[in-house]
């Protein structure tokens, strides 16, 4: 998107004026800067996946210290079908009578 400005100067976004410097170069530069645009779309996507991975295992962290928190006897209390039936005991839906598993450890 070309910008006018009251001035009459005319401003090009950043991808305009990548596009229009590759539309001038050899096609050997294009090249290179194709492979550099692809490591640098790789290098973002490594990185974003990563931070996720880390939000995660922050998250996981903060639930282990919340559940430390609650004592064994409240812990108890809750169904050992909870996961398998959450949505029994949540909105009152068909239990699933399958085999359960065990209580967690926690």
């Amino acid at each position: 998107m070309i910008v006018l400005h009251s001035n009459g100067e005319e401003t090009m976004t950043i991808k305009e004026r990548l596009i229009k410097e590759l539309e001038e170069i050899p096609d050997t530069i294009a090249e290179e800067m194709l492979n550099f645009c692809l490591f640098l779309k790789h290098k973002n996507q490594t990185q974003t996946k990563e931070q996720e991975k880390s939000d995660l295992l922050n998250f996981l962290h903060d639930v282990e210290i919340i559940s430390q928190e609650i004592p064994a006897e409240e812990w108890e209390k809750l169904p050992v079908d909870l996961s398998k039936n959450l949505d029994y005991y949540l909105y009152g839906t068909q239990k699933n009578y399958r085999s359960t598993c065990l209580r967690s450890p926690f």
